[in-house]
């Protein structure tokens, strides 16, 4: 076995090998420290060792290649470390395969927990299954599809597919400043679904502890009480007809119908019968899950036929920008829309400067209940009117029959609050509606 001092020169004058065979020389200070040439003047680094004294089977680990960065001193000293370690008992060929090992579950856990896959994931076996409430009885949660919608808004563009292990406390208290700015209800909502998100990957041994832990809700969440009237209602509507369609058109049924946001939102030509002035909300659709007949007034009908498709067979979105999907996504319009609302606000007050407490879509359904009540409608026909869940579930026949319970109520109120809307409207800037005159 060569033995000579290993040098730059002595390492690259080793003659080269027969094919098949290897050459090798060793160190004669460093024990174990020595090169391996090929016949193809690959020139290699290693140790050879044993763990285990002479009973122990003789081993091989490579440094690394002759060359940059492998020179003949930097070899030297990395196999000094590498025996050091072997006369601990630390077999250098065992750690490198169990660093490989570590590297690829690493790249696997990081594939697995990358947040975007991440969410559908959690989409897929929380949401869909019912989360803890639904014990495993496979019903997806009632709020399911705006869930999804929110961690695929506000967090999938800010996280994409870095690994939930790797998303750290600040960047989510920065994102949902971001979030809050824009709308503390979606912020609201953004912060306790990505809590639940990561709770449920700690629940799954998926990660060790959740980042959200402890961020507190960047707002109360509790009931919201906002109701819009007189002046305020005006400058909606005006907003609206400042804007183009088919947003123009939502808002003004969000207003005139106090039907939810998505169901408005969504609304199918389908589900429409303009002749007869009625819109059958599915209730696959519907929050408690049962049809709902909505009765139009003469008002939202015009708005309806104003935009309806000119073919005979009418069918997919009222609302729509691409005449495939329904409109989704209310950010960006409702801040359009606060800026027309500022700018009727200041057109009716003259030289008054604007001030509008902030509000949500939302509150445009709370004003259509409340100011029905002020109309002098009971509360069960405001009930009926906006699909709140009845006593009881309905079931077969009384599910279908349901249908038109209170459909003249429903028919009166509807119409009544058309009106009502329709004298704010006109009387501008008097904002000022006998309550009498608008249910007549």
């Amino acid at each position: 076995m060569p033995v000579a001092r290993l040098t730059k020169r002595s390492v690259e004058a080793i003659p080269l090998p027969v094919e098949g065979k290897r050459a090798y020389l060793w160190d004669d200070q460093l024990k174990g420290f020595g090169v391996m040439v090929t016949p193809t003047e690959v020139r290699s680094y290693l140790v050879q060792y044993r763990i285990g004294g002479r009973a122990g089977k003789t081993q091989r680990y490579t440094i690394g290649k002759h060359g940059s960065p492998w020179t003949c001193e930097l070899a030297r000293e990395r196999a000094a470390d590498l025996l050091a370690d072997i006369r601990k008992g630390i077999d250098p060929v065992e750690q490198h395969r169990a660093k490989l090992e570590q590297d690829r579950v690493g790249r696997v856990d990081a594939a697995r927990l990358a947040f975007d896959g991440y969410v559908e994931t959690f989409g897929k076996k929380y949401i869909d299954l019912g989360g803890k409430r639904a014990k495993g009885k496979g019903k997806p949660l009632r709020s399911g599809g705006e869930i999804k919608a929110v961690l695929a808004r506000e967090w999938v563009p800010v996280f994409k597919s870095r690994p939930l292990s790797a998303i750290r406390k600040q960047e989510i208290v920065d994102a949902l400043d971001t979030v809050a700015d824009r709308s503390m209800s979606t912020a609201i909502k953004a912060h306790k679904w990505l809590r639940r998100l990561f709770e449920w990957a700690v629940e799954r041994g998926d990660i060790g502890a959740s980042p959200m832990a402890t961020i507190p809700p960047p707002g109360s969440d509790g009931e919201r009480d906002r109701v819009l009237k007189g002046r305020e209602l005006c400058a909606v509507w005006m907003g609206a007809d400042a804007m183009p369609d088919p947003y123009a058109s939502f808002v003004k049924l969000l207003l005139l119908t106090g039907q939810r946001l998505r169901e408005v939102a969504h609304m199918d030509w389908r589900e429409l019968d303009l002749e007869k002035a009625i819109w059958i909300i599915p209730g696959a659709r519907t929050k408690n899950k049962l049809d709902h007949l909505a009765p139009l007034a003469p008002l939202v009908v015009s708005i309806l036929t104003a935009i309806k498709p000119k073919n005979a067979d009418r069918k997919g979105p009222v609302f729509t920008t691409d005449g495939a999907k329904p409109i989704n996504g209310f950010s960006k319009p409702k801040a359009s829309l606060d800026a027309k609302v500022t700018a009727a606000l200041a057109e009716l007050d003259g030289d008054v400067l604007p001030l509008m407490e902030p509000w949500v879509f939302h509150d445009l359904r709370r004003s259509f209940f409340t100011g029905g009540q002020a109309l002098g409608f009971p509360r069960e026909h405001m009930h009926a009117a906006v699909n709140h869940a009845p006593d009881g579930k309905r079931a077969g026949l009384a599910r279908v029959y349901g249908l038109y319970e209170y459909q003249p109520e429903k028919a009166a109120v509807m119409a009544a609050w058309a009106r009502h809307i329709e004298a704010l409207r006109e009387g501008g800037v008097t904002n000022v509606v006998p309550l009498a005159t608008a249910r007549a």
